[in-house]
């Protein structure tokens, strides 16, 4: 028997269904005010979200102006000042005990230290064990690489063969994988990734170097407290489980409009996907994802007819996945399941 498809607004609300853990834009923020105090921030690198500083560096960075904006990932109108020598500004996220974690954010670099601190960490359940950290370092007057490391601070840096120019907006997401070993955790580093293609094969940098400090996850912060860290902006920070949990909600498009599609799937496994349209709409994108965020499907389409029988590669796996339908005024999205 048929089971009835479930409607949801996935690029408006992907969070339902994509382990979105924790995510920020500092839109709702006031700009010139420290970031700490706003919103679940709080001053203190140290302690990463869980208490006011204490320590001798006791200012944090404000808010600034402009934001960021990336193609399928996020808008945003506001941005975190990255300063050397002011005190960090972190908050807590639902731990993550085993598996996957994800963590993106957005970067405007103006300068970078030619031996650089960590300015970016992600702490295992308490404000000193990192789990893994962030370096950038400048690698000619225009232009810097990015460095990752697991761990404590005896753990290698893996640096990015490709270089970054300075002053322009650059993407970074890492993706944390938790082993089973004392040893073995790998973290990626995937910089400016086309997000609609899903997890690229090839990480810009990656690491499984050194001894792991994981199993309960729970915390980042930008980390300032040092000379030899970045200056810029940062923003649009996002935690999450999968690939397109990561993705902010879209707000700069209209909303989707209920009842413009009924999507069949039941034979979606032969290479058929049934669709049902009030709307007559020419070459639109129809894009597939699986919930680990991979890309199946992604083609140009017409919907001319009330009901259309459209080619797609078959999917195989049985499963849930997520139709999206976007084009001339159209941003429609519907979680299928494929039997």
């Amino acid at each position: 028997m048929q089971r009835k498809l479930l409607l949801l607004a996935i690029l408006n609300s992907f969070a339902l269904f994509s382990q979105t853990i924790f995510q920020d834009n500092l839109s709702n923020y006031t700009i010139g005010q420290t970031l700490s105090g706003q919103g679940t921030w709080t001053n203190n690198s140290s302690s990463a979200g869980t208490g006011a500083c204490a320590g001798a560096i006791c200012t944090n960075a404000s808010v600034v102006t402009p934001g960021f904006s990336y193609t399928n990932y996020g808008t945003s109108t506001k941005s975190l000042q990255l300063l050397a020598d002011t005190d960090g500004c972190g908050t807590m996220f639902t731990p993550v005990t085993s598996g996957d974690i994800y963590v993106g954010f957005m970067i405007n670099l103006s300068s970078a230290a030619t031996s650089p601190n960590d300015f970016f960490r992600v702490n295992n359940g308490n404000s000193f064990v990192t789990g893994f950290r962030v370096f950038v370092k400048t690698v000619s007057a225009n232009t810097f690489s990015i460095g990752i490391s697991k761990g404590g601070t005896g753990n290698a840096v893996v640096y990015t063969t490709n270089s970054y120019a300075f002053n322009q907006d650059c993407l970074l997401i890492l993706k944390y994988s938790q082993l089973s070993g004392a040893a073995d955790d790998i973290l990626n580093l995937y910089v400016n990734p086309v997000i609609a293609n899903g997890v690229p094969a090839t990480p810009d940098a990656s690491t499984s170097l050194g001894t792991d400090q994981s199993g309960n996850i729970d915390r980042l912060v930008f980390r300032q407290n040092a000379t030899a860290t970045p200056s810029g902006r940062a923003g649009l920070v996002s935690v999450s489980r999968s690939w397109t949990g990561l993705i902010f909600p879209n707000l700069t498009v209209p909303q989707y409009e209920k009842e413009i599609f009924t999507i069949n799937s039941k034979n979606a496994k032969t290479g058929i996907l049934n669709i049902n349209s009030n709307k007559n709409l020419e070459n639109i994108s129809l894009l597939i994802y699986s919930l680990d965020g991979k890309l199946v499907e992604n083609r140009t389409v017409s919907l001319i007819d009330s009901e259309n029988s459209i080619a797609i590669n078959p999917i195989q796996n049985s499963g849930v996945y997520i139709v999206s339908i976007k084009g001339n005024g159209v941003n429609y999205n519907q979680k299928i399941y494929v039997e």
